[in-house]
């Protein structure tokens, strides 16, 4: 179990954009909190985490359990994930993370509702 001690969530950041940021799910394996650096994207008040295919294990992870962190300018915020199954967001999302043949690819993602500020 993960324990939050919250406080009001302020950042700075233009929308759309992309960046490279650690990202924290829990394992399904055992539990255990794990992260990852992932190129996410942030559009309207909203972070996205988009994959090629679905077998990674951090897209497994938010599968299994919803709860999720990334860290912004060395602050870390949580928010919970939502499996995206609207092609046309995905398509959106994929035309501001890439800006080559990437982005035409078919994709798979989360979108995550930013909750608060881990503090």
């Amino acid at each position: 179990m993960i324990y939050y001690t919250y406080r009001i969530m302020h950042f700075d950041i233009k929308s759309p954009s992309t960046f490279i940021t650690r990202v924290f799910t829990i394992s399904t394996k055992d539990g255990k909190k794990k992260d990852i650096k992932l190129k996410v994207v942030y559009n309207e008040g909203k972070i996205y985490f988009t994959r090629r295919n679905k077998k990674s294990s951090w897209y497994k992870n938010l599968l299994s359990n919803d709860k999720v962190e990334f860290e912004l300018d060395g602050k870390i915020f949580y928010g919970t994930a939502k499996e995206m199954n609207d092609k046309n967001l995905i398509s959106h999302i994929s035309q501001i993370k890439y800006t080559n043949e990437k982005k035409d690819e078919p994709r798979y993602g989360f979108e995550i509702k930013i909750e608060g500020e881990i503090t």
